[in-house]
C-alpha cells in the first residue's frame, strides 16, 4: 500500500512539474514576441525619423514674442523712426551702442578675439542727421554715374544706404564689422575668416545677419554681410536657426 502511495505522488509530482514548464514555456514565448514586437516598433520609429529633415525630427517650438520689446523694434522703409528719435548710448571701441546692449557687443568681439580671429567695428549708432547726409551722398553718386535724375536715384540709393530714419544704425542696435585685411563694405567679405565666425556664433551674443543673400526681396535691402543686428539672444538663435529676417520673425514679411 505504501508502495502505491509513493508511486502515486511521484506522478502526481511529474504533472505538475510538466505543467508548471508548459506554462512557463509559454509565458516566455509570450515575451519573445513581445520583444520583438517592441524591436520591430522601434526599427520603424528610427527609420521615419531618420527620413525626416532635423527640423522636422526636431520641431524647434515658436517663441513667444513681446512686441513691446525694444530689442525687437523693427526699423526699415514701412517702419521708420521719427527724426527726434533718441536712445541713451555707451561707448564700444570709439564708436556708440545701445547702453542697454553694449556689454554684449563687446562680449562678441572678445570673443571673436580669444578665437583668434581679427574683427573691427567700423560703424554703429549713428544720428538721424548723419544718415540723411550718407544717402544724400549716395544719392548723388548714383545721380552721376547712371546720368539719371535725382527722383531716379533716390530708390536705388535707398537699396544701399537706408534713408533717414529708416536705418537700424539710427536705432543704436545695428553695427558694420570689418576685418584688418579686408576693410570694403561688399559681398567679398563673406569670405573673410571674422565674417564666417561670426555667422556662428553671432546668436550666442545676441546678434544676427540682418541682411542675407537670399532675403533681399523681403529686407529691400542688398546682401550685407557686415552688418548685424542686435535682437537678444532667444530671439537671434532661433532666427538663426531657422534662417529667418527680423521681417519674417515678427510675421510682418
Amino acid at each position: 500500500m505504501n508502495r502505491m502511495v509513493v508511486i502515486a505522488l511521484v506522478l502526481l509530482i511529474m504533472v505538475v512539474l510538466s505543467m508548471f514548464a508548459a506554462g512557463f514555456m509559454a509565458n516566455s514565448q509570450e515575451a519573445r514576441d513581445v520583444d520583438i514586437d517592441a524591436a520591430e516598433e522601434a526599427a520603424r520609429t528610427a527609420g521615419a525619423m531618420a527620413s525626416l529633415s532635423p527640423s522636422e525630427a526636431l520641431p524647434t517650438p515658436s517663441p513667444v514674442i513681446d512686441r513691446t520689446d525694444w530689442r525687437l523694434r523693427l526699423v526699415n522703409a514701412e517702419n521708420p523712426l521719427p527724426a527726434d528719435f533718441t536712445v541713451e548710448t555707451a561707448n564700444v571701441e570709439g564708436y556708440l551702442f545701445d547702453a542697454r546692449a553694449a556689454g554684449d557687443l563687446q562680449a562678441m568681439l572678445y570673443a571673436g578675439r580669444e578665437a583668434g580671429v581679427d574683427i573691427l567695428l567700423t560703424s554703429a549708432y549713428r544720428t538721424y542727421d548723419y544718415q540723411d547726409g550718407l544717402f544724400q551722398n549716395k544719392v548723388q553718386r548714383v545721380m552721376a554715374e547712371q546720368g539719371i535724375s535725382q527722383e531716379q536715384a533716390e530708390p536705388i540709393a535707398a537699396t544701399v544706404v537706408a534713408r533717414p530714419g529708416t536705418s537700424e544704425h539710427c536705432l543704436g542696435l545695428a553695427v558694420d564689422i570689418i576685418c584688418s585685411d579686408y576693410t570694403v563694405l561688399d559681398e567679398g567679405f563673406a569670405q573673410t575668416e571674422a565674417a564666417q565666425w561670426l555667422y556662428e556664433h553671432c546668436a550666442e551674443y545676441g546678434f544676427v545677419l540682418r541682411y542675407p543673400a537670399d532675403k533681399t526681396e523681403i529686407t529691400q535691402i542688398i546682401y550685407e554681410p557686415w552688418h548685424f543686428r542686435y535682437v537678444g539672444v532667444e530671439a537671434a538663435e532661433y532666427m538663426m536657426e531657422n534662417g529667418l529676417t527680423l521681417e519674417e520673425y515678427l510675421g510682418e514679411a
